[in-house]
């Protein structure tokens, strides 16, 4: 099973140097409110971490090394609270190999039209923000998901979960290791993929190994897993007479379930996530 409580979507904001120090003061603590909230979602299923407010092109650069090199970062949600200057982005985006996603939102839901003065204006330039770093980002087409609308609503909480689960099957890929077992059919096109081009594309490692490997383990099979296996077949299953205790065709069952046990052995020894066999049956671990 694949554990996903250390995985971490990362919630970087962008701003810059000339704002001051009150005013990036509170773009810290919008920017934190707000991580906080996704962070709370039940529409999000990993943990989201608010990182610093970058206002250089140092800090963004090793802010995206960090997310790089971090096994637990899965991706990288980016917001522009304020007007951060594009140009600042180009050496972190140019090296960030992690998902991105840009949610295009701001601070508040509403716009306080009664009160607003030049430095609620100054404040929340996150329209302004959002459009400078969409612009470097199609520019450099960098591929990334753009979620738009207010963050406490559920449609881009729902959005953002979505996001957070594709983010989550690429970085299972990076790591997956996929036995090919009973490789290959000699001259079938079908059933020879490129390995190095999945691995090079996907991150995916696909191997082959021959059926023997596997049948090893099925021998050293014991009466008592096999039973515990059988009885879990009865309790969780419906049947069919002839396959239960006593029935004509049980042997086909307890071969079934031997095969079951060997290949379990077989993932678990390897450290394989999936299989698939000569035939491109695929099965997920």
């Amino acid at each position: 099973m694949i554990d996903i409580s250390q995985k971490e979507i990362w919630f970087v904001v962008g701003s810059q140097e000339l704002y001051g120090e009150e005013t990036l003061r509170k773009v810290a603590e919008h920017s934190q409110q707000i991580a906080k909230g996704i962070d709370a979602s039940s529409q999000i299923p990993v943990k989201i971490v608010y990182k610093d407010v970058v206002k250089s092109p140092n800090q963004i650069t090793n802010v995206c090394l960090e997310a790089n090199s971090n096994k637990n970062c899965i991706g990288i949600v980016a917001w522009m609270h304020t007007f951060s200057p594009a140009k600042m982005w180009i050496g972190g985006l140019s090296i960030l190999k992690k998902p991105l996603c840009h949610l295009h939102t701001q601070f508040n839901a509403e716009i306080p039209w009664a009160s607003m003065d030049m430095d609620f204006m100054n404040l929340n330039q996150s329209a302004h923000g959002d459009r400078e770093f969409g612009f470097i980002m199609s520019r450099m087409r960098k591929k990334r998901k753009v979620i738009v609308g207010h963050w406490e609503d559920e449609r881009v909480q729902k959005k953002l979960g979505n996001w957070t689960r594709v983010a989550l099957g690429w970085d299972e890929l990076q790591n997956l290791k996929v036995a090919r077992i009973g490789d290959n059919m000699r001259e079938v096109a079908v059933t020879e993929g490129d390995k190095v081009e999945a691995q090079i594309r996907f991150g995916v490692s696909v191997n082959g190994y021959d059926s023997s490997d596997v049948t090893k383990h099925i021998e050293k099979v014991t009466d008592k897993q096999l039973n515990d296996l059988l009885a879990v077949y009865e309790a969780e299953y419906n049947l069919t007479p002839s396959i239960k205790e006593g029935g004509a065709q049980r042997q086909s069952l307890v071969d079934a379930a031997k095969i079951e046990l060997g290949l379990r052995a077989f993932l678990e020894e390897g450290g394989f996530g999936a299989f698939t066999d000569t035939f491109e049956n695929l099965g997920v671990w």
